[in-house]
């Protein structure tokens, strides 16, 4: 049975935040096998089979049959990849901790979005978003670990004209039809706010500690009320308990400078103006609330940023580079470094902001400026494809990476299995 645990590694966070964490309180959580110096728990086996299932709901209509083939394919899987675990810890590799901590932030991100919020994933948790951090960092790292043995062995792997060709005759009436789909690149520019935005925010912010600090307002009823923080506003503002390094750096320095109830005079980070106070401290850890104000940006900010996006646009539509301007101007830093690009989409899952401006526009064409709750958006349409099949003369490159990734699944499969005849493996 060939599974994508690969996949479910990689999504572990996603796969834990719902269902797969509920179903594992109906299990009573045992050893179902040892790799190495590495266990595979009930609880951790199940979640997979869940997740390869699809939904619990899935799960229960198999027959039992099915769920017991299904469990020995994932579990076979799952020792596989202990086994290149494993191999990552004997050749001493590691992950550097600011990429890990940049996948953590996106898998975070994905976990916000899927429970819809960061107070919906706290409350479900039962923790801060920090803690929250904190346990996933591991699996994250471990997940990042395997990937670049997978890559390691694997880099060097190439097919010639004579393997493309023997793949496509071997396939070619099982391949599927390409469908209408659109690559797109994006350069984001934020409002760039100028001093009177922030002296706004801030005097906003001095005037309530006034009222704060002269008791005519509460902390928590305030932020209840107009904290312009979601996750933390319904709290009264906690923020709760963090450790050295868990907050942004102007916030942290301004919390770990107070006395225990005092107040802050008002302290800008790049998530707008905050009024903090310090609840408690304990040895080197502190609990904090906040009151957030955010800074808004005036029509003048807006108009400097739509000035700057039109300019973009009339570069690229004069033949410059999309990469270089996006390394250049975007503030998307996930995709800044690759050129903007945002990869593929079939036309019903472009974004909504988008899909009005990228339909009817071909390859290479460029969109007006788009303004989104991120902020404005210069697009480029990088690549299209309608619905035809696929043909080797107009889709040899296509064919190619399919040829290839063929040829590294053989190969990596093959080199695991003899990983694992020299790794000590055992099954409860």
């Amino acid at each position: 049975m060939k599974l994508n645990i690969r996949a479910a590694v990689t999504w572990i966070a996603v796969l834990l935040t719902f269902g797969g964490a509920a179903a594992e309180d109906n299990y009573v959580d045992r050893i179902v096998a040892v790799v190495d110096n590495e266990i595979i728990l009930e609880s951790e086996l199940q979640q997979y089979i869940q997740f390869t299932a699809g939904s619990q709901a899935a799960l229960e209509k198999m027959s039992q049959t099915q769920i017991d083939s299904l469990r020995r394919g994932v579990l076979e899987e799952l020792i596989r990849q202990k086994v290149l675990l494993a191999k990552a810890r004997a050749d001493t590799m590691q992950v550097e901790a600011r990429v890990v901590d940049a996948e953590l932030d996106g898998r975070v991100k994905a976990l916000i979005d899927q429970a819809g919020g960061q107070e919906r994933l706290e409350d479900y948790y039962g923790m801060p978003l920090a803690r929250i951090k904190r346990q996933f960092r591991a699996l994250v790292e471990e997940g990042m670990l395997i990937e670049k043995v997978r890559q390691a062995k694997l880099k060097d792997v190439a097919v010639t004209p004579s393997d493309v060709q023997r793949f496509w005759e071997m396939y070619r009436d099982s391949m599927p039809e390409l469908k209408d789909a659109v690559r797109i690149a994006h350069i984001l520019l934020q409002d760039s706010l100028s001093e009177s935005s922030i002296e706004s925010a801030i005097a906003k912010a001095y005037s309530v500690r006034k009222l704060l600090l002269a008791g005519d307002l509460t902390f928590e009823g305030y932020a209840m009320a107009y904290s312009e923080d979601p996750g933390s506003a319904s709290k009264g503002g906690i923020l709760g308990t963090t450790n050295r390094g868990e907050l942004v750096p102007r916030y942290e320095a301004a919390a770990y400078g107070l006395e225990e109830d005092e107040i802050s005079e008002p302290v800008v980070s790049e998530f707008g103006v905050h009024l903090i106070r310090l609840n408690e401290r304990i040895g080197e850890k502190i609990n904090t609330s906040h009151i957030l104000f955010k800074i808004v940006p005036t029509d003048h900010d807006r108009e400097v940023t739509r000035a700057r996006a039109d300019s973009i646009v009339q570069a690229l539509r004069g033949g410059a580079d999309c990469g270089e301007l996006a390394l250049r101007y975007s503030r998307d830093l996930k995709t800044a470094g690759k050129g903007g690009d945002l990869g593929w989409f079939a036309p019903e899952e472009l974004p909504d902001d988008f899909r009005a401006p990228v339909t009817g526009l071909k390859k290479s064409e460029i969109t007006e400026p788009i303004r989104t709750r991120f902020g404005l958006h210069v697009l480029k349409v990088t690549d299209r494809t309608f619905a035809r099949k696929i043909t080797l003369e107009e889709d040899y490159e296509r064919v190619k990476r399919m040829s290839l990734a063929k040829k590294q699944d053989e190969m990596y499969s093959k080199w695991v299995d003899e990983l694992a005849q020299d790794t000590y493996i055992e099954r409860k």
